[in-house]
């Protein structure tokens, strides 16, 4: 990688990582690269994104797809946090061999743009509806406002 703003942001998303769930986004970051960068699909993958209109479009669906394809062949057990920041990291790999083969200017905008993009887009497929992660916060808040349950909780959570 050349661009620093690609090399931060994938800095960032690999800080978001946790110790439990570092093993599992390494493998899931490995064979993603291993899946964008195989004879098979590289050439395939390239086409796609030098004939599309909207290539930062093209780009992500393309590392949903290849996530979707790893959760796939893992029989649906990957963990999804660790696959969801792996898919973000392929993304900044794919941004990465856009802009060095001409294709984009990674910019701000455009890295901002192809998050949100992958975001939206990746979430629904896990059944992450807008209300679903509104109804989940509102309970999460509901057990942290409530002391006998955040009790319970940290009980629970210490295998008390």
């Amino acid at each position: 990688m050349q661009n620093q703003m690609i090399i931060k942001a994938e800095a960032a998303i690999d800080a978001k990582v946790s110790p439990a769930d570092k093993q599992a986004y390494d493998k899931i970051v490995l064979a993603g690269m291993k899946v964008m960068f195989s004879k098979e699909t590289h050439a395939q993958l390239l086409a796609g994104l030098k004939e599309s209109q909207d290539p930062l479009k093209t780009a992500v669906d393309g590392i949903i797809g290849i996530v979707g394809l790893l959760f796939k062949e893992s029989r649906n057990t990957m963990p999804v946090g660790p696959m969801i920041l792996a898919g973000q990291s392929l993304l900044m790999e794919a941004l990465d061999f856009m802009e060095q083969g001409g294709m984009i200017e990674v910019t701000p905008d455009i890295l901002a743009e192809a998050t949100q993009s992958y975001i939206e887009t990746l979430l629904p497929k896990l059944g992450m509806t807008p209300e679903r992660m509104q109804a989940a916060l509102g309970k999460a808040q509901g057990v942290m406002s409530d002391p006998q349950k955040m009790a319970q909780f940290k009980q629970q959570s210490q295998g008390g």
